[in-house]
């Protein structure tokens, strides 16, 4: 998922593969009282002790009792269940999808071979543990399920049209499946659309692809290539990523594709083609190029896809937002010099992507010294009017993710700027949502 969503436990129950979170025990419990789960063998806990016998059809009770104890193998590898999910039945799924949805037909049909996306799943060699985590996706956390088959489509379309191999398809759609599997870890909670997430839930983001990757990593069965895209699914390449902030060349290619097809699902989704395309255009610093334009000639919205958009009303008010914004960061910006003294300051992050925020002003052909007059041009041509607020919109969420930055690097900020930082936070956190736009979402 994109990093503006809380997507893992803290590390302590997070990465620990057979100390099962109690969110995902949770899920599971749920899921046997919809349809039978049967321990395979023994379940036992890793001090030895026996907590269920082989052949058992698990219950509220029998999970009550898992809940207490560390177990010595994870719960995945020892139950089956009645009715799980295989191979066949991602293919119809997706079969499903692009029959309803026309943008992923459209990109189904410009891979040059649309039935390979359906073959590819089908003929996936799915572990049996990862067939119950997928079921329990599926059936408890349909978001989650949902978002993953989504992205291993797009994701697989980028492959094709990239010209990899077939075995490299397999790999790259493997890691989609899975590459937020460690969000079952999470409470739900926390990761609710309407949840307002707090600067300390928020440090945890970093952990979900490891959580995923441990999770992953502990599946014998499971690529060590596909694992290794869904640990690094969020990083980017100009360092800007997580969990370890690596640089372009540092990244593995499966996961460059990986982090593509997770954003783009996640905007198509909430937002539409046009701002899909703004996004890419924005960020070219971030994404891998020949996977972006992989996925634009696959998805090139149709002039119906920009009459359909509904763009944002408050276009006056997101001007305001960003002026005040570049004037505080000219006041604001002698005081972080101050303390940036050589090329390993912690601070050398922000005057980059400040730098950014302003140079894609440029790009789109405003003066950023006098952003309020982008609206006067704009108003009397709808084409440019609809440009400019899917501008303002992907720049509303630079700002917010820069701000997410600041927050997971703040141990490392520490010293006189901490001042200007604050300062500069209250500017890059967009103003609260009136009540009668909120309504419209």
């Amino acid at each position: 998922m994109p990093a503006d969503t809380v997507s893992a436990a803290p590390p302590a129950q997070g990465l620990k593969p057979c100390g099962e979170s109690p969110y995902y025990l949770q899920a599971v419990a749920a899921l046997a009282q919809q349809q039978t789960l049967v321990a395979q063998q023994d379940i036992y806990s890793s001090s030895g002790m026996k907590l269920v016998g082989k052949g058992a059809e698990l219950d509220q009770q029998h999970f009550e009792r898992l809940a207490q104890h560390k177990l010595s193998v994870p719960l995945d590898s020892v139950l089956s269940s009645s009715r799980a999910i295989d191979a066949a039945e991602l293919a119809l799924e997706a079969d499903r999808i692009l029959e309803h949805e026309a943008t992923y037909a459209r990109m189904a049909a410009r891979t040059g071979d649309p039935l390979a996306l359906k073959h590819g799943l089908a003929a996936l060699r799915l572990p049996t543990p990862l067939l119950l985590r997928l079921t329990v996706m599926r059936e408890q956390r349909p978001g989650i399920f949902g978002h993953a088959l989504r992205t291993g489509m797009i994701a697989y379309a980028i492959a094709q049209r990239l010209g990899r191999s077939s075995a490299e398809r397999e790999l790259v759609l493997m890691a989609a499946l899975f590459h937020d599997v460690g969000e079952m870890h999470t409470d739900p909670a926390l990761l609710a659309s309407a949840h307002d997430i707090t600067p300390e839930e928020r440090r945890f983001i970093h952990v979900h692809p490891l959580t995923s990757h441990v999770l992953l990593h502990a599946i014998a069965d499971f690529p060590a290539a596909a694992a290794t895209a869904v640990l690094q699914h969020h990083e980017r390449l100009d360092g800007s990523g997580y969990p370890h902030g690596l640089l372009s060349e540092k990244i593995c290619p499966l996961a460059k594709i990986v982090g593509v097809a997770d954003v783009a699902e996640t905007v198509l989704r909430r937002c539409g083609l046009p701002r899909l395309d703004m996004l890419t255009r924005l960020n070219q610093a971030r994404f891998d190029h020949a996977t972006v334009d992989a996925l634009r000639d696959l998805i090139h919205g149709t002039q119906q896809d920009t009459q359909a958009a509904a763009p944002e009303q408050n276009a006056a008010q997101q001007l305001s937002h960003l002026a005040a914004l570049l004037h505080a960061w000219l006041t604001l910006r002698s005081v972080f010099e101050q303390n940036t003294p050589g090329n390993n300051s912690p601070l050398l992050f922000l005057f980059e992507r400040m730098n950014s925020i302003r140079q894609l002003v440029l790009q789109a052909g405003f003066d950023p010294d006098h952003v309020s007059s982008m609206l006067e041009v704009a108003r009397d041509d709808p084409g440019v009017l609809l440009e400019l607020r899917t501008m303002l919109d992907e720049m509303e969420w630079l700002q917010l993710d820069l701000a997410n930055e600041i927050d997971r690097r703040s141990p490392l900020l520490g010293g006189p700027s901490q001042g200007a930082l604050s300062g500069l936070m209250l500017h890059l956190r967009p103003p609260p949502v009136p009540e009668s736009r909120a309504a419209e979402h």
